[in-house]
């Protein structure tokens, strides 16, 4: 099975069933489509892509800006909602170890040993 020129797919896609015949133009790199109605209309085979990046390459320029402080995000907007994460982390840890030391006190060992043999659902 050969390749098809992009411009083919192009046309198809513009014209559909309209197209009676196509034509590669080799020159010019392009596709050229007749219609039934008698006009052409012609689509390139080549794609020009004027920046290419890889996502490595995406995630070193992401980083870059971050360390320069040129992000969209400053570093100083992560310092804060880091902190706010660890604040909030600590106060639910602390809250959910006073939850267990509570349990402790009011059920004994009896209720740790329930909650650690809960059945999965």
């Amino acid at each position: 099975m050969g390749t098809i020129p992009l411009g083919e797919d192009i046309l198809l896609a513009r014209h559909g069933a309209n197209i009676v015949k196509l034509r590669q133009n080799r020159k010019q790199r392009t596709t050229i489509a007749y219609l039934r109605d008698g006009e052409t209309d012609s689509a390139s085979n080549v794609i020009t892509l004027t920046s290419v990046t890889t996502p490595a390459a995406n995630i070193s320029r992401s980083a870059e800006k971050y360390l320069n402080d040129e992000a969209e995000i400053s570093r100083a907007e992560v310092r804060s909602l880091v902190k706010i994460s660890l604040g909030f982390s600590a106060v639910l840890g602390t809250i959910f170890g006073g939850l267990l030391l509570a349990l402790y006190k009011i059920g004994g060992p009896e209720a740790m040993n329930s909650l650690a043999n809960l059945p999965m659902q």
